[in-house]
């Protein structure tokens, strides 16, 4: 009788094991699960390259009329303006920025729903301009794994392509279109009918100015309802001291950031003069965003600049805004490219990475207060950088990155970080590079898994953005990776032949992983309708996450309009907090995984879609 009570004691505690343990352990319960991405270009029917031809490199010339010491090019100064040889005849300053320096950049691209199916198509920018007629392009969801691309859908663009952000500008439900451009920008409206309409000079009655510009970011910062934008102005070829050797950008000036408010009525005021934070911002800024990192209420701004120090201002609320870029922590002053915010070590806080150029690491900035105030009015946002995982600045040492990316991509409650990568020229070498994925193993502590993952099966490429979605609905977050097309050299002047180059990538997310996960689509109504500025907090297993909607993360990109959680073997999420942009708080109980969530401000009930 004894043993048959022992028996039964060890069956109810293998039971008690098996069951209760996991949903009272840590969300990283499955932390033996496997990420792993594989490459499915061939397999969608995405076929888009990018174009970004360009002469052989010349990177520092003497300050007398003689020969560049780099590859053989002749580099000749005549009354203050150079030329470049090229293919036996001299090229004006101008010539050679336009063929080289502005293709070198490359071009991202964005997800977006434009259907309104349920389901992210994508959208890819070129770089090529108006050569061979050239546009970007649009690839439609057909919901099984398979993409076509859509023509005639009237987004076509021949423009020296930079950046793509989404936002639903005109609050009519419809995602729209914003594209930067070297030399302009467009602004494309959805027409509900799976075509757009270049309603730019009617959106912006003042004009749009011949500048290069970079990224965009889409916020309310007036909280009007409606989203404000601001763009990125990148390098002036007219800001040059004289007499200098040339070894751009660094060696000339910026431009000017802009600030449009939305009218609500379809059209923007340009707010630049009227907001002295922007005198500030003539930085040569790559990439922007909005976002409220003293969790005041009120979206903040963050710019990314490159060769120059980072900007920080804060929101005041008033319509105005206050630097406070040296005092934030984040104003370093390297290369600085593409931005990601999320909550890397689950301590309720928006921590912050900006990728940089070779030799100077990547950033990983941990937000320590946004409490404390210098002027007992404006609540301060100070970050410190990362040091705990030394392999992220060992390994990026030597790589330009560009896109990077915080997303669960094995869906055990913590954010894993990716970053793209690819040099800007062959003068040190091959410039292709592999991309670089880490695995958040628990309180912001990151390993290195580039090779397990299977993103080293694509290759040495010139990578650029990398946008994140789950397009098959699996409930993986996958990844679409752009390529820039210029031309490969080994850093002695020959030419290597890759049939890869310029071809994006497609990585679909086919982690070994058991882990649950819920999806979250939110609404605005009182709010802007994208309801960018949200803050959700989900309660899983008595663990808290915290992410944000955020326009513009990434690097000249925009990724799905969507928030993703992990949340490891726990089977319900006990609860759901959403602050809306506009202050609301609402709270909803017991939600089952697995599944996407449709939340609208001010509703108390909500949609599932399995």
């Amino acid at each position: 009788m004894s043993n048959a009570i022992t028996i039964q004691v060890l069956k109810v505690a293998i039971v008690y094991l098996i069951i209760i343990l996991p949903t009272e352990s840590n969300l990283a319960a499955g932390m033996d699960n496997q990420i792993y991405l594989k490459d499915k270009t061939d397999d969608s029917g995405i076929d888009f390259i990018h174009y970004a031809p360009r002469p052989r490199w010349c990177e520092i010339g003497p300050s007398v009329v003689g020969a560049a010491t780099n590859e053989g090019l002749d580099l000749v100064f005549k009354e203050e303006s150079e030329f470049w040889k090229s293919n036996n005849r001299l090229l004006t300053m101008d010539e050679f920025a336009n063929i080289h320096l502005i293709k070198m950049n490359g071009s991202g691209g964005a997800w977006i729903d434009y259907d309104l199916d349920g389901d992210w198509d994508l959208y890819l920018v070129n770089c090529q301009g108006e050569e061979n007629n050239i546009t970007n392009a649009f690839y439609e969801n057909l919901g099984n794994g398979k993409f076509i691309r859509a023509t005639n859908t009237g987004s076509e663009d021949i423009g020296e392509g930079m950046s793509v952000s989404v936002a639903d500008y005109d609050n009519n439900g419809y995602p729209d279109l914003f594209i930067t451009n070297y030399g302009n920008f467009k602004l494309f409206r959805n027409n509900g009918n799976k075509t757009f309409t270049d309603v730019s000079s009617i959106a912006f009655p003042d004009g749009i100015k011949d500048w290069w510009y970079g990224g965009s970011t889409w916020g309310d910062y007036d909280l009007d309802g409606d989203l404000d934008l601001y763009i990125a102005g990148y390098v002036d070829f007219s800001r040059r001291p004289k007499y200098t050797n040339l070894r751009f950008p660094m060696d000339f000036g910026g431009l000017p950031n802009t600030i449009y408010r939305n009218n609500g009525d379809g059209t923007f005021e340009d707010l630049t003069s009227k907001l002295d934070v922007l005198s500030d911002a003539s930085r040569k800024s790559m990439q922007v965003l909005f976002h409220d990192f003293n969790e005041d209420g009120f979206p903040d701004i963050f710019v990314a600049n490159d060769t120059d120090a980072n900007g920080f201002y804060l929101n005041r609320g008033d319509g105005t805004f206050k630097v406070f870029s040296g005092p934030s922590g984040l104003s370093t002053t390297d290369g600085s490219m593409g931005v990601a915010i999320g909550d890397i070590n689950n301590d309720g806080l928006s921590d912050i990475v900006y990728t940089n150029y070779a030799a100077e690491v990547n950033a990983i900035a941990y937000l320590i207060d946004n409490k404390s105030s210098n002027d007992g009015k404006l609540k301060n946002a100070v970050f410190t950088q990362n040091f705990d995982s030394p392999m992220i600045h060992k390994l990026s040492w030597p790589k330009i990155s560009w896109g990077p990316g915080l997303f669960d991509l094995d869906n055990d409650g913590d954010l894993d970080l990716f970053f793209a990568n690819g040099h800007l020229n062959s003068v040190s070498g091959d410039n292709r590079h592999s991309n670089l994925l880490f695995r958040n193993n628990g309180g912001g502590l990151f390993q290195d898994i580039s090779h397990s993952s299977g993103i080293l099966k694509t290759g040495y490429r010139i990578h650029r953005s990398a946008m994140f979605a789950d397009y098959n609905n699996d409930g993986k977050v996958d990844m679409f990776i752009t390529v820039n097309g210029q031309q490969i050299e080994d850093g002695k002047g020959n030419t290597i032949l890759d049939p890869n180059q310029g071809r994006g990538i497609l990585l679909q997310n086919q982690s070994e992983t058991n882990n649950n996960w819920i999806k979250i689509r939110l609404e605005g109504i009182k709010s802007n309708r994208d309801a960018y500025g949200s803050a959700v907090s989900i309660i899983s297993n008595k663990i808290r996450q915290k992410q944000f909607l955020i326009s513009g993360e990434g690097y000249f990109s925009s990724h799905a309009k969507e928030l993703y959680f992990g949340i490891g073997q726990s089977n319900i999420i006990e609860n759901v907090e959403i602050k809306w942009p506009n202050g609301l708080i609402q709270e909803f109980k017991d939600i089952f995984p697995n599944q996407t969530i449709h939340f609208t401000e001010g509703k108390e009930s909500y949609s599932q879609t399995r």
